[in-house]
């Protein structure tokens, strides 16, 4: 169902605030642009240079400075999976019925758990408009062969899976590092070699040369290189600075002033992530395709325990600002003018139309988007906000975003509270006793819009039924020697 559907039945009085940046308006050129897509994993909101974060990141800053920051911009669920799928399909993923993480339980034996294979990612979306597309990192959308990202992107380099090791010879059967259809790991265990040879609580000490974070950068711009005279999409989820928290040992050092643990493997981690974007920028600037490519950053969820949300309220899991809200910024030379700091609320729904609508392509209305282009917005074309209504659901936890009122539960509407983010961005002053009519609009609204998802098809709950015996298996495509072309 569409949201904004629902929008104009809801009587409440409120004014629409709208910011929007002007620019030059969208050229004609004679080459499609590019676009790098960049999402980090469980990055807190106050965890980048630009918003205050304390560690300087300047290649993340420098696509902010240079492009649009959103202060409010969000991503569809707290966790990884169901944001990702969100992103990569441009449709809440509940439509779908991508609830949540791939778990061992299922509703039936024959349900498949992840992306559908009819229902077209990014990737596939723009290969009939002429792209060649890669993605290296995480994926995390299915056990099933035919959904693999070795079968929907032209190019893979990767895991797919909730988490890796920062080695990948530390990581078990089941989850192989590939390249395309190739395992290229090999477990350090099945050599005879122990994990605390290689890496002490944390902190790499032999392979270093092997950090996942740089390989990911590595593959990247050899992508990038190698398809610099055509339409690319670069799309790279780094895992970092998801767990296990782990950082050569010359970067860790770096940090030993700090005192808690976690957060100097994490500070390590997020520079090396950050020195890796600068690397791919570089090789943009090298070969002369920054003017011609668009380039987002994001996180796919809000913080972990080691990374900082402030000043937004929870973290990853969480409903509150800090679970849903993150680092989101675009950079589009020439097209979007640099340093605008855009205050009204996007969404990571918005990624998929917003690169379709670059390229010349059409939505077509049948595919159901939830998003919108955001380029008439940020240009100043259209003077609205792109969304009036934002809404989530992830098991007990609920929450609805109306211009700037919230109203979010996390016990499954047991209690729910209200919200002034415009006043109140950290959710520190419950208002629903001055606005109970308001609350109820909000909670009918959010009501009939969950009413008419998909029911849960996967996850972690036991009572969906089905358990897969063969969960956290490996799989006939994790054999090094299985179909490799």
């Amino acid at each position: 169902m569409k949201i904004m559907k629902t929008v104009f039945g809801i009587a409440l009085l409120m004014s629409c605030s709208v910011f929007a940046a002007g620019a030059r308006p969208v050229a004609n050129d004679a080459r499609k642009p590019n676009f790098l897509v960049i999402m980090a994993d469980d990055l807190g909101y106050g965890d980048v240079g630009y918003q205050g974060g304390d560690l300087p990141t300047p290649n993340i800053d420098s696509i902010a400075k240079a492009g649009v920051t959103f202060t409010d911009g969000y991503v569809t669920c707290p966790v990884c999976a169901p944001s990702r799928a969100g992103l990569l399909t441009g449709r809440y993923q509940q439509t779908f019925g991508f609830w949540d993480n791939i778990g061992p339980y299922r509703v039936s034996e024959d349900t498949v758990p992840g992306i559908p294979a009819d229902l077209p990612i990014l990737s596939e979306r723009l290969k009939p408009l002429g792209y060649t597309c890669g993605l290296f990192g995480k994926t995390h959308d299915g056990d099933a062969e035919e959904l693999q990202a070795f079968n929907r992107w032209d190019e893979f380099y990767g895991f797919n899976n909730g988490a890796s090791c920062y080695l990948k010879d530390m990581n078990r059967e089941h989850n192989p590092i590939f390249h395309n259809k190739k395992v290229v790991s090999s477990p350090y265990t099945s050599r005879g070699i122990d994990h605390k040879d290689v890496c002490e609580d944390g902190v790499i000490i032999k392979d270093a040369d092997q950090y996942l974070t740089d390989e990911l950068g590595t593959m990247a711009i050899r992508f990038i290189e190698a398809n610099k005279d055509k339409p690319f999409l670069c799309y790279i989820p780094f895992n970092a600075v998801h767990g296990p928290f782990q950082a050569p040992k010359a970067l860790v050092d770096k940090y030993s002033h700090i005192q808690d643990k976690e957060r100097r493997l994490v500070m390590a981690m997020l520079e090396s992530m950050d020195s890796n974007i600068g690397r791919v920028l570089d090789t943009l600037k090298k070969n002369q395709l920054m003017d011609n490519t668009m380039i987002i950053f994001l996180s796919d969820n809000g913080g972990h325990q080691a990374s900082p949300s402030k000043p937004l309220r929870g973290k990853k899991g969480t409903y509150w600002e800090g679970g849903l809200r993150v680092p989101f910024c675009m950079q589009w030379n020439g097209k979007l003018k640099p340093g605008v700091v855009y205050r009204n609320p996007v969404i990571s729904l918005d990624i998929m139309p917003t690169l379709i609508n670059a390229v010349g392509g059409k939505v077509d209305p049948k595919w159901e988007l939830d998003g919108v282009d955001l380029i008439p917005y940020l240009t100043g074309k259209n003077r609205k906000r792109p969304h009036n209504m934002l809404t989530w659901v992830w098991g007990a936890r609920r929450a609805v975003r109306f211009m700037d009122y919230k109203a979010v539960t996390m016990n499954d509407g047991k209690q729910w509270e209200l919200f002034d983010l415009s006043k109140d961005m950290s959710e520190t002053t419950d208002i629903s006793d001055q606005h109970p009519e308001k609350l109820a609009a909000l909670i009918k609204v959010h009501t009939k819009w969950k009413d008419g998802l998909m029911p849960q098809q996967w996850g972690w709950n036991s009572r969906l039924g089905y358990k897969d015996p063969q969960f956290g298996q490996p799989k006939p495509y994790h054999d090094p020697n299985y179909r490799i072309k």
